[in-house]
């Protein structure tokens, strides 16, 4: 099947665009992006992602505003139309390759929209391929690159338009591809492990932007705080210095794995520490977006639901690690996986950040313990 890809010079297969040299049904490729505003009013996060040998594409938006969550989640059958980057009243334009894109939620049945442009202020950083194992069994493997910047443009959430400007919101976006656990449906169980090795400690994940800088660094620590990796740049307009080290001392609400506050400390090779004061800004569970099955079917991202499916909610999302549903179920959720939008300050300078820190099992530095169910 042609598509309009297939007019440049960029194949590198025997085939065009609307075919992957995998039959794995995990492989996928889309877009991630989140912003906020610089007062804690309102933050977003979306994703719209393509899953070839599923022919299924889907997106989500979720939306915090006063405490609520406002999802909705979107499929289609993916070969109807190869060239529409979007699914029902969601698409994204790339309007100037790693420099500027467009993201749009038209007026829809669950009364949420936006018209989001996101200006790149960093030199993207592209992430070494990550690959993870069980034992002799390669069960993931993927290429993603990272951006960050300033967006304009609006929200329209339980009836308010809220305005964005480039002076007072950040986004932080990622484009990756490869296959990815929880992507694609649900994965075909194969033999367990030989050795299991129950999963504890750490995982911070951290994308932030600065008035003169911005970075990003990635790292795991077991359960008694060694290192297992790390991956650390500050961003500059058009080039990036690699960050010697990363270290962190972080606060938490009573009982949970929510970060409240803390700070963290980098260092360059030649250059000075600096310390960055965390003030939490509110977060977006995930599950809203349909991952971890999130989706009503739980099937999760990818799967099949017909030619074209949307489904919503709102959800009262106020408490650090559960969630009130319309019909007042409460549920506490895999609070790991909640993303948080945090406020950073350094020098005296103020910046934002996008925030993972997945705790799973139990992490003896902060005295954590996380049942990641």
């Amino acid at each position: 099947m042609l598509t309009k890809a297939d007019e440049y010079p960029f194949h590198q297969i025997p085939g065009t665009f609307s075919t992957i040299q995998t039959t794995d049904k995990h492989w996928n490729d889309g877009h991630y992006v989140c912003l906020c505003d610089d007062k804690g009013e309102v933050s977003l996060i979306s994703v719209i992602r393509l899953y070839q040998n599923n022919d299924v594409l889907d997106g989500f938006v979720c939306i915090r505003h006063e405490g609520k969550q406002h999802n909705i989640r979107i499929s289609r059958r993916l070969r109807v139309d190869m060239d529409f980057f979007g699914v029902g009243p969601l698409r994204m334009d790339i309007l100037e390759p790693m420099q500027l894109v467009r993201l749009v939620l038209d007026e829809n049945e669950h009364d949420i929209s936006c018209d989001i442009q996101c200006h790149s202020s960093r030199v993207p950083y592209e992430d070494p391929i990550d690959r993870s194992w069980v034992e002799d069994r390669l069960m993931s493997e993927r290429v993603v690159y990272e951006v960050v910047g300033h967006c304009e443009g609006h929200i329209t959430v339980a009836g308010k338009k809220i305005a964005l400007t480039k002076e007072h919101s950040t986004f932080f976006r990622n484009h990756s591809w490869g296959t990815m656990p929880g992507r694609g449906g649900p994965r075909e169980h194969g033999a367990p492990p030989l050795k299991p090795k129950p999963m504890a400690g750490l995982r911070l994940w951290v994308l932030y932007e600065m008035p003169d800088h911005g970075g990003f660094f990635h790292f795991h620590e077991n359960k008694i705080g060694e290192r297992q990796h790390t991956r650390a740049v500050t961003l500059n307009q058009d080039s990036h210095e690699e960050i010697l080290s990363v270290k962190h001392s972080l606060t938490f609400y009573e009982g949970t794995t929510r970060i409240k506050g803390g700070s963290f400390v980098t260092r360059e090779e030649d250059g000075p520490e600096r310390l960055y004061e965390i003030e939490d800004m509110g977060w977006i569970y995930c599950q809203g977006g349909g991952y971890f099955g999130g989706f009503d079917d739980g099937l999760g991202q990818g799967a099949w639901r017909g030619e074209y499916h949307m489904e919503g909610e709102v959800w009262d999302a106020s408490h650090p690690v559960k969630i009130v549903t319309p019909d007042g179920e409460e549920k506490i959720l895999w609070n790991a996986w909640a993303e948080s939008f945090v406020k950073l300050t350094c020098d005296g300078q103020v910046g934002f950040a996008h925030l993972e820190c997945v705790t799973l099992g139990k992490f003896e530095p902060y005295n954590l313990v996380a049942d990641g169910g």
